[in-house]
């Protein structure tokens, strides 16, 4: 496994922190990497002067190749550095140096994105069904509770169902399964397009992709804002957080 070194400053006691971490994740060789990545060790250190917890983001390559997945994180970690991202140089690079067919090539931006593209290709799921469904889903719940306001919203695995998981901004999340109903009409729908990210294409597959794709697909309709599905799914909150 290849490492790199890097310093970083402590916020707390202004100590320098040598830390090491993997530049490229094989996970059929380095199975335990995968459990690091989800549960969000890989990415954590203690000062060793002060004991303060720090975290590292670095550039990863993540590699699982019984899943075929791909995942290029390259951290972001503000607005102004979002509007500088050059997406296509590093889809160019990839695309120049990754040949092998039928991989979900991924770029990503923030740790989260990256849990979430792992633990989706881990249940056999399509990222982008489960892009569009965030705005199925959104849109129930912005109609029912207009007094929370939505932050984000993440895939996740529940009580061995799909779920989504609501960050708001009063502080708390909510969970909420998802219809397979739902999922499989999406994916009937989409189907070209969600079928095409699988076939050895290098893609930002997050909200802008999403709307884009209903966008689209509304001008395929006849320009009518038809509803992404006809189904009409019962949002049920499984628990709130603090």
């Amino acid at each position: 496994m290849e490492n790199k070194k890097y310093t970083i400053k402590c916020p707390e006691c202004g100590a320098d922190v040598e830390v090491s971490r993997p530049a490229i994740i094989n996970v059929q060789n380095d199975p335990e990497y995968k459990i690091k990545v989800l549960t969000g060790e890989l990415f954590n250190e203690k000062c060793p002067k002060c004991g303060q917890g720090l975290q590292v983001v670095s550039r990863i390559t993540y590699h699982d190749m019984e899943k075929r997945l791909m995942v290029y994180f390259r951290p972001v970690t503000s607005q102004d550095e979002l509007k500088t991202f050059d997406y296509e140089a590093i889809r160019s690079a990839i695309e120049d140096n990754f040949k092998a067919p039928n991989y979900a090539i991924r770029v990503v931006t923030t740790v989260n994105e990256l849990m979430e593209k792992i633990k989706i290709a881990e249940f056999g799921l399509n990222d982008g069904v489960i892009e569009i469904a965030k705005f199925v889903y959104f849109d129930i719940f912005t109609k029912q509770f207009e007094n929370i306001g939505v932050v984000n919203i993440y895939y996740e695995r529940r009580d061995d169902k799909n779920a989504l998981i609501f960050f708001c901004n009063d502080g708390q999340t909510r969970s909420i399964f998802i219809d397979p109903d739902v999922y499989a009409s999406i994916e009937k729908r989409f189907s070209a397009v969600c079928k095409a990210i699988y076939t050895s294409r290098v893609c930002m597959v997050g909200r802008d992709w999403a709307l884009r794709m209903i966008k689209a697909y509304s001008k395929l309709d006849g320009d009518k804002q038809e509803p992404v599905t006809d189904i009409k799914p019962e949002l049920k909150l499984l628990n709130s957080d603090n």
